[in-house]
């Protein structure tokens, strides 16, 4: 990311709200452990920490204090990128996460672990790390030794270098076409949960009691991390898919860095990568965090308002009966369950 100008500051100043948004985002999760999912801690506190690593090191190599040669700067910015492409992968996780949980519940807590769950997230960032630092091993471009200074990998002119340009690119869609599918399948699947949930039954069947038995319900806690979810989908995808596009399009129309042609649009695309940096903490724990803080607040403030106007009764008894229609031709298990409920004094 080469920038000059109001752009640079724009960039720091960007990248400064972040790192403290993340830290704070660090200090709610760290001060609300024990009342969260360990799963759903573990990954937000992954993608908090892997965020934060990104965030650092752009503003050091982005300020106009410059650290060292463009030899010594452009390894760091390729060794930067992998927590960028990090931060797509721990999503994907937690998109898969909800996905399993929603719709394959049974499945999902037989073999999804928090154990297990590390050691997927360790080998799918693994090989986002080993496919970011190809270019310094020699697979794919990243410093031209004749200009001395920094090259974009959508940028590459030999074979190799085009070649490592797609796959990264290619990477990069499957995680944003994997996201987009589980999320949107979670959002289907709570859709139909709740469907089922807000009917009003008047009538109870036998029928309806062995259905409810086996449907699928999920804690408030699990709802709101699959609202979140959504939210997450729509922004990943927005801000990545048009970064991982600038590769083909560079490609097609044989760009050049030092072309202004596409200059404008390429910049809007590392704009977005940068204001994703910036949004996680604030999706993912911030915009929660103080929106129940603030529903708290006002539920007290209700309370307090409210004079208590509840009736106790004694000696409440509730009978139970079960009624057949033996005029009809329905079976015994679909017989009405009638409550009725009296007082005695």
């Amino acid at each position: 990311m080469v920038l000059s100008g109001p752009w640079m500051y724009i960039v720091e100043v960007a990248f400064v709200i972040g790192v403290l948004a993340n830290i704070t985002a660090l200090c709610i999760l760290h001060k609300t452990a024990k009342r969260r999912n360990k799963k759903h801690l573990f990954l937000l506190r992954c993608l908090a920490t892997n965020d934060l690593m990104a965030q650092i090191g752009m503003i050091i190599l982005t300020s106009p204090i410059q650290i060292g040669p463009p030899w010594v700067t452009c390894p760091m910015f390729v060794v930067i990128r992998a927590f960028a492409l990090g931060s797509g992968c721990v999503a994907f996780i937690m998109a898969l996460e909800r996905w399993l949980a929603l719709t394959k519940p049974f499945l999902y807590h037989q073999l999804i672990t928090p154990q297990r769950l590390k050691k997927i997230l360790i080998c799918l960032w693994l090989t986002a790390v080993t496919l970011t630092y190809c270019p310094i091993f020699g697979f794919g471009v990243y410093y031209d030794p004749k200009e001395k200074k920094c090259v974009r990998f959508r940028f590459a002119k030999e074979t190799k270098d085009i070649v490592y340009a797609y796959l990264f690119s290619a990477f990069g869609t499957i995680l944003c076409f994997c996201i987009t599918y589980c999320n949107t399948s979670v959002i289907c699947e709570l859709y139909r949960i709740r469907s089922q949930q807000r009917v009003l039954v008047r009538r109870i069947s036998r029928s309806i009691i062995n259905k409810k038995l086996h449907s699928r319900y999920q804690t408030p806690e699990e709802v709101a991390f699959a609202k979140l979810m959504a939210y997450v989908c729509i922004i990943f995808v927005m801000c990545w898919i048009p970064e991982l596009m600038t590769v083909p399009i560079a490609q097609f129309y044989d760009i050049n860095p030092s072309d202004t042609k596409f200059k404008k649009v390429f910049l809007l695309c590392d704009m977005l990568l940068t204001m994703y940096l910036l949004l996680d903490p604030f999706v993912y724990v911030l915009l929660g965090y103080f929106e129940g803080r603030i529903n708290c607040c006002c539920k007290r403030s209700d309370s307090n308002l409210s004079i208590p106007s509840m009736i106790k009764t004694q000696n409440s008894e509730i009978s139970l009966t079960i009624h057949n229609d033996t005029r009809s031709n329905s079976k015994p298990e679909d017989g009405l369950i009638a409550l009725e409920t009296f007082n005695t004094s």
